[in-house]
């Protein structure tokens, strides 16, 4: 090569952005670019004539650039993106790709040519991205929602687990389809359209909007939709969270509050229409204590079996039992009780526990239950769930022995039961007992 080529060459080598260096085969150099010297912020001056492995006080004494250069380039005339990582003094870590190429000079030597592209930024860049890509990604697998991420065409590029686990689907059979053919086209729903093709391109993001929809397989479900616009990657993220246990939970909780309300309404009601009648049927004020306690003392056992009760309903013998036992009658000795199992909703148990409690409390008075002899509770179903019969049957009392009818209650059995229980009674005084019959027909919810 002339004397001008080898000073166009140097040239070229000088103009070029990327850091070179010159090697004579003993690996001495013999020329650096000036963006060699920017890049690791050195001379000329300190560089050329120079062993490599000596510059910088030994900084470029690197193991893998001995491999390169003593054992690649022995084997090859050129090595291309030969990737080397140093820790420099002043520099810190730098990454750099190397290319290095040997070029045969018989009459004045062989040169070896490196090439450095430092690679750093570029590199923790690249890092970065994928660290926030990775973060992405396992924030949205954390998220418990269901996570869609759709393009611009509303085709599903990713979705997280939560999602697939929700509505029972693969990957497979939904990333890259059109959200509307999901699941054989279940999700081709009018207020997902709604939301997706005329609210977001309007606005940049919606929330809480509530759609219901039948799926197959999974049934009526209730979701809320959250979504974003993410206009410079053109996506969108759709967050889907199923609140169709929460919506149930919030409609019995409805119902319960109403229900409650009412059943309130009515103690208040059966309270001051006892108020009322035990008021009627007695002269004393120690009289009328008496007999209103005893009386709201039953209606607290019927809430007591009520709130026992896990169904909210409350077995007829039980109110039986409860109202004899608290007037001291004893099951076997001094009463009987059969009938076929059954459930009286709230209103009924406690009209029916009104009318045992005045039947016992007498009996225990002034009738059987006092003279010794014994009281028989029957009751029976007609078929088809009909009307319910209660029979009352007191026997071994002498008929002398009864106060009539204003010690019996019979206001409450005669008028009061009846209406709240939409039946009719019957109260009748043998010769050796009282006898009641009431007759009352089951809601059709019971």
């Amino acid at each position: 090569m002339s004397s001008s080529d080898t000073r166009y060459a140097e040239q070229i080598v000088a103009t070029v952005s990327q850091p070179i260096v010159v090697l004579t085969g003993d690996l001495e150099v013999e020329m650096v670019n000036e963006a060699f010297c920017r890049a690791f912020a050195v001379t000329a001056e300190e560089t050329e004539k120079r062993r490599l492995y000596d510059l910088g006080n030994g900084q470029w004494n690197i193991p893998e650039l001995r491999r390169l250069l003593q054992e690649v380039l022995s084997e090859q005339e050129a090595v291309h993106d030969y990737r080397v990582a140093h820790d420099f003094e002043q520099l810190g870590e730098r990454i750099m790709l190397l290319n290095a190429r040997r070029m045969h000079r018989p009459e004045r030597g062989d040169r070896i040519v490196l090439a450095i592209n430092d690679i750093t930024e570029s590199e923790r860049q690249r890092d970065e991205i994928e660290g926030r890509r990775e973060f992405g990604e396992k924030l949205i697998d954390s998220v418990r929602e269901g996570l869609l991420i759709l393009d611009w065409d509303l085709c599903v590029r990713s979705a997280n687990q939560p999602f697939y686990e929700q509505f029972d689907v693969t990957p497979e059979e939904t990333e890259g389809r059109k959200i509307y053919e999901l699941g054989n086209g279940q999700w081709n729903i009018p207020d997902l359209r709604e939301v997706l093709e005329r609210i977001l391109p309007e606005e940049w993001s919606f929330d809480d909007y509530e759609v219901e929809h039948d799926f197959e397989g999974l049934g009526r479900r209730t979701m809320m939709l959250n979504g974003r616009r993410l206009d410079h990657l053109d996506l969108i993220i759709l967050a889907i969270r199923d609140v169709t246990e929460r919506r149930k939970h919030e409609r019995r909780q409805q119902v319960f509050m109403a229900e409650l309300q009412h059943r309130v309404k009515n103690i208040l009601n059966n309270v001051r229409a006892l108020a009322n009648q035990t008021r009627r049927r007695n002269d004393t004020l120690d009289g009328f204590f008496d007999a209103f306690m005893s009386r709201v003392a039953a209606l607290g056992r019927a809430q007591d079996l009520l709130l026992k009760s896990p169904e909210d309903e409350v077995e007829l013998a039980k109110i039986v039992r409860v109202e004899l036992e608290a007037v001291g009658a004893e099951r076997g000795v001094s009463y009987t009780a059969d009938g076929p199992f059954l459930c009286l909703s709230p209103h009924n148990a406690q009209a029916l526990a009104m009318a045992v409690h005045e039947l016992a409390t007498n009996a225990g008075k002034y009738g059987a239950l006092k003279s010794g002899g014994r009281v028989a509770v029957t009751w029976r179903v007609e078929r088809n769930g009909g009307n319910v019969h209660f029979h009352w049957r007191e026997t071994g009392v002498e008929i002398d022995e009864l106060t009539p009818i204003r010690g019996f209650g019979a206001e409450i059995i005669k008028r009061s039961v009846p209406h709240m229980l939409d039946g009719t009674s019957e109260f009748t005084l043998h010769s050796d007992g009282a006898e009641c019959r009431i007759v009352f027909p089951l809601p059709k919810d019971d």
